[in-house]
């Protein structure tokens, strides 16, 4: 099998047990997923099966796109509704108050991730050991957010914000800052990621539907990449598929390659001699 699956993981699953879960309905052993949805989260996962679990640098670093709920009056050790309440506060914002926290969160900024969160501290995952009581002091990373705008107030001390970034952007942590930037505390009770990159919700499939679909549900690689296409010369098809070095013209960047029809991957102009050099493999056979 090869191909993607735009997957709409629900609440209390983590992505690996997506992942597991996906491996055993297609009896297939490579699957990966393409950007952690944390367990609480629900929404789209996109699953790579085969040769396309090789896109994930490709697709990781695409935009997002989410629904999320913040409540205020308390935070977690988890910034999340899973989490244990560390801290609560009677000073409650005003909706206007936190729609002008938010709006000076748009655009880039330095962004502290959440300690529970899948990053790398001394060559640990951090959650691990702020499980185990260590310490955990993350650096701040550059985000970006492109838009936010409040959907509804559900309760006096709710906020429904639609929340489109970039990736590596924790919700979690806009939830906290928006709080901090008003004098509150509050913490994510509600998150749906609707969009990465091209997959959408409305166009997802959940774990039960696939054990109807199987491989019907994949989606060819060609279809998702948005790199400008290249198509070697037919003569060149038997260099192309034994892996051998093609004549390329002057193109900068990445395309997608394909030769007589048919899509091999992701080239590139390999630097030395400015020959064709296919960096991501993805043609079945």
């Amino acid at each position: 099998m090869n191909g993607l699956i735009n997957l709409y993981k629900p609440t209390g699953m983590s992505s690996a047990q997506a992942v597991g879960a996906a491996k055993r309905i297609l009896g297939e052993k490579t699957v990966g997923h393409m950007g952690t949805l944390d367990p609480m989260a629900q929404g789209v996962l996109v699953l790579g099966v085969g040769k396309s679990a090789r896109l994930f640098d490709y697709l990781l670093d695409k935009r997002k796109s989410y629904i999320a709920k913040f409540t205020f009056g308390y935070e977690t050790d988890t910034l999340d509704a899973l989490g244990t309440v560390v801290a609560e506060t009677n000073d409650i914002p005003s909706i206007d108050a936190v729609q002008g926290a938010m709006r000076s969160l748009v655009g880039s900024y330095e962004q502290i991730p959440p300690v529970y969160s899948a990053k790398h501290v001394d060559g640990k995952r951090a959650y691990k050991i702020a499980r185990g009581g260590g310490n955990v002091e993350l650096k701040p990373v550059k985000v970006t957010v492109f838009d936010a705008c409040l959907i509804s107030q559900p309760k006096i001390n709710e906020a429904v914000f639609r929340i489109d970034c970039s990736a590596g952007t924790y919700i979690r942590s806009i939830c906290r800052d928006v709080a901090k930037l008003c004098g509150s505390l509050a913490t994510l009770t509600f998150l749906e990621r609707t969009a990465s990159g091209a997959f959408k919700s409305e166009n997802s499939i959940t774990l039960e539907k696939l054990e109807v679909e199987r491989a019907n549900a994949l989606i060819p690689p060609q279809d998702v990449i948005e790199l400008p296409k290249y198509e070697a010369p037919s003569q060149r098809y038997d260099d192309l598929t034994h892996g051998r070095k093609i004549e390329y013209p002057n193109i900068c960047g990445d395309v997608a390659v394909y030769c007589r029809n048919e899509f091999f991957g992701i080239g590139t102009r390999a630097s030395a001699d400015g020959s064709l050099k296919i960096k991501t493999y993805l043609k079945d056979g």
